[in-house]
């Protein structure tokens, strides 16, 4: 359950309602939702200390870390218009897979809807 040392409030989010973890420049960011409303705190902790503790969330590339439970689509490389392949969360934010990413990440997302199905 991730907490945000550098808001004043210490708020707690609960790890389910958490879309994912981005640096952006020298800041990183919590999104999260609370009562159906996307939210963003900062915080202090890079993205490799969040991919360590949250093991379940996939680092999809150099900037993001999402809740591949909040995967609403996976669009795949083959889209003529944009030669990367993307993931949309529930809330309709779509982000790129890094080239890097891309084959440990299609693996992962064939997994997981294996064991939805079975």
């Amino acid at each position: 359950m991730p907490s945000t040392k550098d808001n004043p409030q210490q708020q707690n989010i609960i790890l389910s309602d958490l879309l994912f973890i981005y640096t952006e420049g020298e800041q990183n960011w919590i999104v999260y939702l609370n009562s159906n409303k996307q939210q963003c705190v900062s915080t202090s902790d890079s993205l490799t200390y969040w991919e360590n503790r949250l093991p379940d969330f996939w680092r999809i590339n150099e900037s993001y870390l999402i809740n591949p439970a909040l995967i609403y689509r996976f669009h795949p490389a083959e889209m003529p218009h944009f030669p990367l392949p993307l993931v949309e969360l529930i809330t309709g934010r779509t982000l790129a897979i890094s080239r890097q990413k891309r084959e440990v990440i299609q693996q992962k997302w064939n997994r997981l809807q294996h064991s939805l199905v079975s």
